[in-house]
């Protein structure tokens, strides 16, 4: 099928106008071309089935010229879109639910001016009793949350009835005539549990749908560091991981200091750029430097998890330099992994090269300032996804199939930037302005549940 588009679409290019052309030549004796395809490819002739619910049907007109579709034989049908001209149009019949009992039919039309082109046959059954739940399978970390699940049925009431026994975990905290929300508590058994909801109908005992809900118990924070950044109070950071990372300090400046925090009971690094996501700096940051062929590579490239916690000094949103890129931890220099805050919008996203391309889930934060934010981003080479959590959350993923690429620069020197992420000249680009705290990695990407527990370990 997308053959066959590619084919259209080439014939419309090369039937483009050209101001070179004569207007007196053949040019002007071209033949129109229209096409309508229905949906799942269904041509001219096939009788379109629908079920009895409300639905959209939708047709895709191919054209060089002008057109016009109608519809007939249902007064209850309606289409969004009656006339176009060339190129793509995407034309909806909007269908409503079926209770006349009896089977509908109609027609919808596409004329090329006065000239009917296609006429497409439906039929539409009539609306049978239905009841259906989505989803109809919650999974629930450990630490607990709240799920609603939606209701769609053509009957005047419905109900619920929890099957499992030992379920009081779950309650219902809001209810509307087409949802119903629960909320879950901490697991505290130790344990997973599950439960089994019936929803039914009265009196209409042929009419019901089940849901699972199951819970984890909650995870421990990951313990397989291969980096664990500690600032100290005279400026200088060691890492605390088994790897024994070099941090080199020597770059800091008056613009790059430490300040002790109380709330995480530790010092944090401060960068008081006064003008953020400058480049070619020499000094401004601290810097991890590392071998892609050693221990620590090779476990980045087998997949891994990075942690940030930080605060800005400015709004990304208001900021006069705003509309570039912030990077408070990172290393992505052609290559690599870190998080950012993306230029123009200020969400904080992750950036993983992986497959030969960057992956970069953004989460939907904007950081506030002098807000403290947990990040965890995870690069998951097995399961083929890069995936982003903020306090917790997982707010995006995405596939990211393929090899790992690193950071590369000119002069061949790879570094974790803090404060700035490394150019291609061995030098500080994307300079933050603020407050990093938390600085690691770990050998594995992570679950739900353990970036629920590294966010509740340091932020409550």
């Amino acid at each position: 099928m997308k053959r066959y588009f590619y084919f259209i679409f080439a014939v419309l290019v090369a039937l483009a106008p050209q101001s070179c052309k004569d207007e007196t030549s053949e040019w002007l004796d071209r033949t129109p071309i229209f096409r309508v395809l229905g949906p799942d490819g269904t041509e001219e002739g096939e009788v379109i089935s629908l079920n009895g619910r409300s639905q959209t049907v939708d047709f895709t007109v191919l054209s060089t010229e002008a057109w016009s579709a109608q519809t007939a034989g249902c007064d209850e049908y309606s289409l969004n879109t009656r006339v176009g001209g060339s190129g793509k149009t995407t034309v909806s019949l909007n269908v409503p639910e079926n209770e006349s009992g009896a089977v509908r039919n109609a027609t919808v039309s596409f004329y090329m001016g006065e000239e009917l082109k296609n006429e497409f046959r439906i039929e539409q059954a009539v609306q049978e009793p239905y009841l259906d739940v989505d989803p109809d399978n919650v999974p629930v970390l450990g630490w607990g949350g709240e799920f609603t699940v939606n209701v769609s049925t053509n009957q005047d009431e419905w109900e619920y009835s929890v099957e499992t026994e030992n379920s009081e975990w779950l309650t219902e905290t809001a209810r509307t005539a087409t949802s119903v929300t629960f909320s879950v508590p901490e697991n505290g058994t130790g344990s997973a549990r599950r439960a089994e909801l019936l929803f039914s109908v009265p009196g209409k005992p042929e009419l019901f749908a089940y849901l699972t809900v199951s819970q984890s118990a909650p995870a421990d924070p990951p313990a397989d560091l291969i980096l664990d950044v500690k600032f100290n109070e005279n400026g200088s950071a060691e890492d605390l991981s088994a790897m024994g990372m070099t941090v080199d300090a020597s770059r800091r400046d008056a613009d790059c200091g430490v300040r002790y925090i109380e709330r995480f009971g530790r010092y944090a690094a401060t960068f008081n750029n006064g003008t953020i996501a400058r480049s070619s700096l020499e000094t401004g940051y601290y810097r991890v430097p590392y071998d892609a062929d050693s221990e620590f590579g090779k476990k980045i490239a087998d997949g891994c998890s990075y942690e940030l916690v930080f605060c800005t000094y400015y709004d990304p949103l208001t900021y006069t330099d705003g509309l570039k890129q912030v990077k408070p931890f990172a290393s992505t220099q052609a290559g690599g992994i870190g998080v950012c805050l993306q230029a123009n919008t200020g969400l904080i996203q992750l950036e993983v090269h992986a497959g030969g391309k960057w992956n970069s889930p953004k989460s939907t934060v904007v950081p506030a300032a002098n807000q403290y934010y947990h990040v965890i981003g995870t690069f998951n080479k097995e399961m083929e996804t890069v995936t982003i959590y903020v306090n917790g959350k997982m707010e995006a993923t995405l596939n990211a199939s393929g090899d790992f690429k690193f950071q590369e620069t000119n002069k061949d020197a790879r570094w974790f930037g803090i404060g700035a992420d490394p150019n291609a000249n061995d030098q500080g680009e994307a300079s933050f302005y603020g407050e990093v705290v938390v600085a690691r990695l770990y050998d594995a990407p992570m679950s739900d549940d353990q970036a629920m527990a590294c966010y509740k370990e340091l932020m409550e």
